[in-house]
């Protein structure tokens, strides 16, 4: 860049004011060498036309005289010469490369056990309502197996627990009644009765010889037991009650207010010939 004789003036403006490249530097932050560099006209030292004008404007207002008369001394930037720079080439290291692939390999491996619990919960639930939805019908075709006409059972819910000599009465009369023995069942297998009651009946459960309820059912309420050998019922209202041995509902134990004393063992139900014993009080 050509000499404009901007710096002499800058010089001498300096020097007239008595300050040296020192104070102006530390007043104006520009480097030294720079200044020195304006002074004796050499910009070709400095860093650029645009540098070079904005040092001449810091350095003029330092010594208090007017900037614009020596920045039109100066050739102008023109924008549309100006190069442009060169991007920055980011080089990635290999521990960076190493690192995403480990992020997706772990991404990649979370995705995978998601997807195989999802269908592992899938199955299950799958499998486990197609169970539940046969032992349900099951348990609905006992309930409603041998349901009586509603009058029937407002009227049975009304019957008091017979006394004993109806108890006897009623023994007597069910030794003329066969009794349904369902074929193939071991002698030895368990037990399993439920009960289910469809109006209010009076029972009493011994399992294997041992009293476990003594009380009433109310309407539909059910109670299950299971036995090594056999199950004593002994009820004071049969035509109340819907049985179920071993899986299979049995045929109605008797009418409405009627009592039975009833032996449930793997090999079929067995109504008792002998006097059956008193029963207590309807609770």
């Amino acid at each position: 860049m050509a000499s404009f004789g901007i710096g002499a003036k800058l010089r001498q403006q300096r020097l007239a004011k008595g300050l040296s490249i020192d104070d102006i530097c530390r007043d104006t932050r520009i480097a030294q060498r720079f200044l020195e560099a304006i002074e004796s006209d050499d910009y070709s030292s400095l860093p650029g036309i645009v540098f070079t004008r904005n040092f001449v404007r810091q350095y003029a207002l330092v010594l208090g005289i007017d900037a614009e008369p020596l920045l039109t001394m100066l050739p102008k930037y023109d924008e549309s010469q100006a190069p442009l720079p060169n991007p920055p080439v980011h080089t990635r290291p290999k521990s960076s490369y190493r690192r995403e692939r480990q992020i997706h390999s772990l991404i990649k491996s979370a995705v995978w056990l998601v997807i195989l619990g999802g269908a592992g919960i899938g199955t299950y639930l799958h499998f486990n309502h197609s169970l539940r939805i046969p032992t349900a019908q099951a348990h609905s075709s006992l309930v409603h197996t041998s349901t009586p006409p509603a009058a029937t059972q407002a009227a049975a819910s009304q019957a008091p627990a017979p006394r004993a000599g109806a108890q006897e009465r009623a023994t007597h009369a069910a030794s003329d009644a066969p009794a349904a023995i369902p074929a193939g069942a071991g002698p030895t297998a368990p037990v399993q009765v439920l009960l289910t009651a469809h109006a209010r009946a009076w029972i009493q459960l011994i399992v294997d010889g041992k009293t476990t309820f003594i009380g009433t059912l109310n309407p539909n309420e059910t109670r299950e037991v299971s036995a090594m050998e056999q199950v004593h019922l002994l009820t004071g209202n049969a035509g109340a009650l819907t049985v179920s041995l071993n899986g299979k509902t049995l045929d109605s134990l008797g009418r409405f207010g009627q009592q039975r004393e009833v032996r449930l063992t793997a090999g079929g139900p067995q109504l008792l010939t002998k006097d059956p014993r008193p029963a207590p009080d309807q609770l």
